[in-house]
């Protein structure tokens, strides 16, 4: 098998012993976006694996794909917004390339089939390609990862000749990528299950502070900590994020329809459906981490940049009106990141104004606060 080097300037695999390289064109066609890509990248954040140091166990995957399939380089790629990274590899030295190049952002768009490119130079959709046009890769096969059902990235092969999969090796392959999506479905496991003690700890907490408040420290109706513990959680994400390259987010979350919900089905089916909510927020799949009940919404404090907030948002209002929540309802979603010179009441206030646009917009979306 023929071994793979790499070029600094393009962020491309080259042949090693190929001479001197040429000059990559500067055409690149853009793959189209899964139509779910904010809830895809959304997953991908709630990972924490992208910039994370080797790991055996997926080093292992990309050796066994080589060899089985017989292909000078395989990959674990994971397919981020404007980047694919190499979560593993063989035969590659690159850590990432643009995601204008990548063969995986194609392969994603259908999650459950193989992509198979026989000769790259031959697939219009590939035939301009940098790693095509002067880097030589002429074959590609893979197979995507799902986590959470939603598309991250895949397991893959390449080769600089043409050539297709025996049944064998698509076999092979289909297996790995769901090895590969089993370990990282063990990961997000692994962090459900810290937000979730994370969480027992601070409502411990926040018990022990009731005998010296007057107010009840647990919302009566879903048991989560009431506005008091909300605030006080903003206040510790104001301390704890100052000087940080991205400032914490809140979101705040509102059952849609309640209203007139009560007066279809009476008081008992609305807080049927408020608990509903309260468990869905408070699950893996929505990762919103530690909640709160503000009012008559419910409230979160996100430690990541606004854009992938706002994406973790838009999966948790997605996946609130599908099969995850088994309700179905609809979700209005308030969003504001925390501002120099803000305190807790601020925050919480250009929230709620976010908020109270989402509802007055017909509900069913994410709103974000302005400046």
């Amino acid at each position: 098998m023929r071994a793979w080097g790499f070029c600094p300037i393009a962020a491309c695999p080259t042949r090693q012993n190929a001479g001197p390289t040429p000059p990559l064109r500067t055409r690149c066609p853009q793959p189209p976006l899964p139509p779910n890509e904010s809830s895809r990248l959304a997953m991908l954040d709630a990972l924490g694996i992208l910039d994370t140091p080797p790991e055996d166990d997926y080093d292992d995957l990309v050796a066994i794909a080589a060899a089985m399939c017989d292909a000078p380089t395989a990959l674990v790629s994971l397919v981020d917004a404007e980047r694919q990274w190499f979560k593993a590899r063989v035969g590659m030295q690159a850590r990432e390339t643009p995601r204008g190049m990548a063969f995986c952002a194609h392969a994603i768009l259908d999650p459950h089939t193989p992509l198979v490119v026989a000769d790259a130079r031959a697939d219009p959709r590939f035939a301009d390609n940098p790693l095509v046009a002067d880097a030589d890769v002429r074959f590609y096969a893979g197979m995507p990862l799902l986590v959470g059902g939603q598309p991250i990235g895949t397991v893959c092969v390449l080769d600089s000749r043409p050539r297709t999969l025996a049944p064998a090796q698509e076999t092979a392959l289909r297996a790995l990528s769901r090895q590969a999506s089993r370990l990282l479905e063990l990961r997000r496991l692994a962090a459900m299950l810290d937000i979730e003690r994370r969480e027992r700890e601070w409502v411990a907490h926040e018990l022990a502070r009731a005998d010296t408040a007057s107010e009840p420290a647990l919302d009566p109706l879903t048991g989560l900590p009431g506005t008091r513990a909300l605030l006080a959680m903003l206040d510790e994400a104001l301390l704890t994020g100052a000087g940080r390259e991205h400032p914490a987010q809140l979101a705040l979350v509102e059952l849609d329809g309640r209203d007139a919900l009560e007066q279809l089905h009476g008081a008992v089916e609305r807080d049927r459906a408020l608990r509903s909510v309260a468990q869905f927020l408070r699950s893996g799949d929505a990762l919103l981490g530690r909640l709160s009940r503000a009012g008559d919404a419910f409230g979160a404090v996100l430690a990541m940049p606004a854009s992938r907030a706002l994406a973790q948002c838009e999966l948790v209002r997605t996946l609130a009106a599908g099969d995850a929540a088994s309700l179905p309802v609809s979700l209005s979603i308030g969003l504001a990141s925390a501002r120099a010179g803000d305190d807790a009441s601020s925050w919480f206030l250009r929230a709620s104004s976010a908020l109270a646009s989402a509802r007055d917009a017909g509900g069913d979306r994410v709103v974000v606060a302005g400046d």
